[in-house]
């Protein structure tokens, strides 16, 4: 059984993509999260401070996808970000993605979805 519990923790995370809003006080990212033996692979979008840095245990804090057993792929191309004003981020996604998590509102940034 041993053997078994490395199959079952998650992977490193990857960043994909990160913007940053006008004043660059506030920063979104796309990471990858690799997924394991019993989980598929999956896509966070953080909204954080503009010197947060990425680490392998971090979790996502406005959206989670996966793939929907492979419905969608989940890649650079899956999630687009872009801020609409100082303090509003929009995510464009791919509507074949499962979604987990879907904050609408984190520290004062405003969220908005749309499905492509």
């Amino acid at each position: 059984m041993a053997a078994c519990v490395p199959m079952l923790e998650n992977g490193p995370s990857t960043l994909l993509n990160e913007v940053y809003n006008q004043e660059k006080t506030k920063k979104a990212m796309v990471c990858m999260n690799s997924g394991n033996a019993t989980t598929d692979n999956s896509i966070h979008v953080f909204v954080e401070n503009p010197d947060f840095a990425l680490t392998d245990n971090t979790l996502g804090n406005v959206f989670i996808v996966d793939s929907d057993h492979n419905k969608a792929q989940l890649d650079s191309n899956s999630i687009k970000l872009k801020w609409l004003d100082q303090e509003t981020l929009e995510i464009l996604y791919n509507s074949k993605l499962r979604v987990f998590k879907r904050e609408s509102k984190i520290d004062r940034v405003k969220v908005t979805y749309k499905k492509k």
